[in-house]
């Protein structure tokens, strides 16, 4: 596709000025995380372990774009969730798959489905194919559905959006593309340099080029190679580069179906009063602090800590997550709404 030059200027400075939600950049670097192999790493520095392919993950960053809000939810790890034994008995099938089923047997065609947490609240942008006119026709009913559905999960803390798709225009879309391709051609031109790069991310203003902690000193060399190789293919960027301790990168995703798991059992049910949840992932222990809307002095806050403790514990304890986690130590602290922690 030949793209006017003048247009293509004119569209790229626009998308220059665009502020893009982190969690979109953390949601596409994901999606391509979970869709290759880790053959550029160093095998003294990474164990081996296989990445996952997702139609349906991609599929919905096609049709949704941007997500609403910080992602909490995404259909790569739902699909990964549904693999867990112990999950579908703890939380059965994971959310996303079962909206979609239910939008499937009543005969919506979903295009795609967001979740995060806007405003403090957990919310559901559902989108379904088909006019505007159509949607709004069926927005109500669909409502219905949904809040049914997800109200028999007993799930109570959460608010529903139903809208059209909103097609991205070709020429936008032409532009999107060559920005992926751009992250992964230079990608490769600096693997063939030598340099072990775990990700490059090219659709923001920046380019973000990622790395193993273990080759910082070698930053300045990999910025300016980058640099040197943009200017060469006639698309001059700005780089940033990145490190990443590889190992509690594998932790990361080892452990990241299982909190997403939990995050979908505590945020959209008002018992738990949970406000946030925020993860550390370390060699020596993963910890998982849980922050409530409680202060300490709520009457039910003793109460209401220990049935979140005791939720958690005997999930993490089962012997289906230890093998799945290598039995790796964990720490669950519970904060009141100051970022206190409640005693345990």
């Amino acid at each position: 596709m030949k793209i006017d030059e003048s247009l293509k200027k004119e569209i790229n400075e626009e998308m220059e000025k665009i502020q893009v939600p982190s969690s979109m950049y953390e949601f596409a670097k994901n999606i391509k995380e979970e869709s290759e192999k880790r053959t550029d790493i160093k095998k003294s520095t990474v164990r081996k372990r296989g990445w996952r392919k997702s139609q349906f993950a991609v599929a919905a960053v096609i049709s949704l774009g941007v997500l609403t809000g910080s992602a909490f939810l995404n259909p790569t790890m739902a699909e990964v969730v549904s693999k867990i034994p112990y999950l579908g008995q703890i939380f059965q099938k994971p959310i996303p798959e079962i909206i979609w089923g239910v939008l499937e047997k009543e005969g919506y065609k979903t295009a795609g489905i967001g979740m995060g947490i806007w405003e403090g609240k957990p919310q559901f942008d559902i989108q379904l194919q088909g006019t505007e006119e159509y949607v709004n026709q069926e927005r109500k009913k669909v409502l219905t559905i949904l809040t049914e559905t997800l109200d028999k999960k007993g799930y109570d803390n959460y608010e529903l959006k139903v809208s059209d798709v909103k097609e991205v225009s070709p020429v936008l879309a032409e532009i999107i593309k060559q920005r992926g391709e751009l992250g992964d051609k230079l990608m490769r031109d600096l693997q063939v340099a030598g340099y072990t790069i775990m990700n490059v991310i090219a659709y923001s203003p920046v380019v973000e080029v990622y790395i193993p902690i273990a080759d910082e000193n070698m930053k300045v060399e990999i910025y300016k190679a980058a640099i040197e190789i943009l200017e060469k293919n006639g698309t001059p960027k700005q780089v940033q580069v990145i490190t990443r301790d590889v190992s509690e990168e594998e932790i990361e995703i080892m452990w990241k179906p299982l909190m997403l798991s939990i995050e979908e059992e505590f945020f959209l049910k008002k018992e738990y009063r949970v406000a946030d949840i925020k993860y550390s992932y370390k060699l020596e222990k993963v910890t998982i602090t849980i922050r409530t809307n409680m202060k300490s002095t709520d009457v039910k806050s003793n109460e209401t800590v220990t049935k979140i403790r005791k939720r958690i514990t005997e999930f993490l304890d089962s012997e289906e997550v230890k093998i799945r986690t290598e039995n790796q130590k964990y720490e669950l602290i519970v904060q009141d709404k100051n970022g206190i922690d409640f005693p345990f």
